[in-house]
């Protein structure tokens, strides 16, 4: 029987008569995947559902487009060079001119890869392997990029453990693992220190010994161990100390580290009793904008504090732009009671025992938002 490529060159076709269809950059990357293995395998292809596999990562450019845009739409297919700028919007390519992208697509890691270092270590245990593929220190945080290619499906989110930054005992951090074809995958991980002693070079130990289909809440089982050290991009730090408040709540902005791909706002939260004793809990949301008219995207690092409503916490948000001269940060409160919609009960296990504990009732109820006064810092150059 001919595969999906022979009944296609079969077919008599006007190209003249239709139009391509614009698709996403991680369909793309999808489809480049899945051609790429299936041309390997051609020759082995005996059967028909084989053959269907094969066609059915072409469904999603519909019936019409299926026989039509392909020819032109295969050959232009992109390689998967920023996983930075991948992971932020979709893009694939690394050498897209700034100019011809809008601010708005840039996303937060828009310039990440050139102030990256490459790793390119790989390390394969039980029929999986994960490269390190890029990784840069802005001071604050550590941001790991890495791709996971495995012999069998780990769902659509693959979680794997977060690294370790050598000597910092409070870390926080986030990760996101995106699939871009049939057991193939690429991600990237924050670790943000929480400590307020000042990193030159982070040392990171990176023990994994399992992965988890988040899906059906299965693991495999290994051993890939990552050991490397990023030293800090350049940095220029900006003492701060201005404030808002209104309604019990106060947010006061300590400094600003500017990195040449980022910055990074300092800031504490700070909550009267009155609220505290209403409220379940409370959120802050800072949006910066600069007097050019950038409004910024950023990612929250994390923080600490004394309990939940009093915090030391950190912003990184996209690069600066070099004619600012002024931040204006908008701080969005959001006053919250934890229901039986999300935190109603907690559960815990102990010597195998588990039991409900109901957390107390407050006074505040559904949620409360208001926007502390504007906080106006001025850049110094």
């Amino acid at each position: 029987m001919k595969d999906i490529y022979e009944l296609l060159n079969d077919i008599n076709i006007d190209e003249n008569e239709f139009k391509e269809m614009e698709v996403s950059e991680l369909e793309k990357a999808k489809v480049k995947n899945t051609l790429k293995r299936s041309i390997n395998k051609k020759r082995k292809m005996k059967s028909w559902k084989k053959n269907v596999a094969v066609a059915s990562i072409l469904v999603s450019l519909s019936a019409t487009t299926f026989g039509l845009t392909f020819p032109a739409y295969a050959k232009n297919i992109p390689v998967i060079e920023d996983i930075f700028r991948f992971i932020d919007n979709g893009r694939t390519e690394s050498s897209i001119d700034s100019n011809d992208v809008k601010d708005e697509e840039k996303g937060l890691y828009y310039n990440y890869k050139k102030f990256s270092n490459e790793i390119n270590i790989t390390k394969e245990s039980n029929g999986v392997k994960i490269t390190v593929n890029d990784a840069v220190f802005d001071g604050k945080t550590v941001s790991i990029t890495y791709s996971i290619e495995s012999e069998q499906d780990l769902g659509e989110n693959a979680f794997i453990d977060s690294p370790d930054i050598e000597g910092v005992g409070a870390i926080g951090g986030s990760g996101k693992t995106t699939k871009i074809d049939k057991n193939n995958y690429v991600g990237i991980l924050t670790l943000s220190n929480l400590e307020e002693t000042k990193l030159d070079i982070a040392n990171i130990k990176w023990d994994i010994d399992s992965i988890q289909n988040t899906d059906n809440q299965t693991k495999i089982q290994g051993d890939w161990n990552f050991d490397f050290s990023l030293n800090a991009v350049d940095s220029t730090m900006q003492i701060s100390d201005s404030s808002s408040e209104q309604n019990g709540v106060k947010l006061n902005i300590e400094k600003i580290s500017v990195t040449p791909m980022s910055f990074i706002v300092y800031y504490d939260q700070i909550v009267s009793e009155n609220i505290s004793n209403k409220w379940d809990g409370v959120d802050v949301e800072l949006e910066i904008k600069d007097d050019l008219g950038n409004v910024y995207s950023g990612e929250g690092n994390g923080g600490k504090g004394t309990d939940s409503y009093n915090m030391s916490l950190s912003k990184t948000f996209e690069k600066l732009d070099e004619n600012a001269t002024k931040l204006i940060v908008s701080p969005h409160i959001t006053l919250r009671d934890y229901n039986s919609d999300n935190y109603s009960s907690v559960k815990v296990s102990k010597d195998g025992d588990e039991r409900e504990i109901t957390l107390p009732e407050k006074s505040g109820k559904g949620k409360e938002e208001f926007v502390l006064e504007d906080i106006v810092i001025e850049l110094k150059k």
